[in-house]
């Protein structure tokens, strides 16, 4: 037999065998680990945690131990719904408050008048009424703001500066940037247009 006719042979020999082969189909694990999904049937009344939560529950709210999820995070106690007793909330920029929550509001120690904003409790400086910023006044918290209050929320013309540096400087109303204004970032770069809800709803163009 030539060489070349010995691997024509040897060729059909190996098709054969494979074509005689089959193989085995591969069987799901015996004991498949479920996938964990959020509690849906609980409810989060806190706004700005609604979204997903994992934890203890009492008559469809959250209530116990839990961790929700929203625009911001927030793990530790819930009474019907909102933050309750020692937790830990993370808001949408990774800066967090550690501590003692009572009805959905940190309780950020304060010196001076009552300031609405958890995130500019700390001190604040200024003009006072009902023992509330009412009027012009500096407020440092996790944030700082200079400017008008009412009520002890920020409210009228003001600037906002955050931890990493970038601020805002115009108009505010109910504690939400609105009106006309412009952000300056540190990076250098700036938005200046009219803002709506700590949205830029029109840019102007320089």
């Amino acid at each position: 037999m030539s060489f070349l006719r010995k691997n024509k042979f040897f060729l059909l020999l190996i098709f054969a065998i494979a074509s005689c082969t089959t193989a085995e189909p591969i069987s799901p694990p015996s004991n498949p680990i479920p996938i964990a999904s959020p509690r849906m049937d609980c409810q989060v009344m806190h706004p700005k945690l609604y979204g997903h939560y994992v934890g203890d529950c009492q008559n469809g709210k959250a209530h116990g131990q839990g961790f929700a999820v929203g625009k911001d995070k927030y793990k530790g106690g819930f009474i019907d719904g909102l933050p309750h007793g020692q937790g830990t909330y993370t808001w949408a920029d990774e800066e967090s408050f550690v501590g003692q929550f009572k009805q959905g509001f940190p309780q950020i120690p304060h010196i001076g008048c009552y300031v609405a904003d958890p995130r500019l409790r700390g001190a604040y400086k200024g003009e006072c009424r009902n023992n509330k910023a009412n009027g012009r006044g500096l407020a440092k918290g996790i944030d700082t703001y200079n400017g008008n209050f009412i009520n002890g929320v920020v409210n009228g013309q003001g600037t906002y500066v955050w931890p990493n540096g970038d601020r805002f400087l115009g108009e505010f109303k109910d504690g939400n940037v609105n009106g006309r204004g412009e952000m300056q970032y540190v990076d250098g770069t700036r938005e200046t247009g009219i803002w709506q809800n700590n949205q830029l709803v029109r840019k102007f163009i320089e």
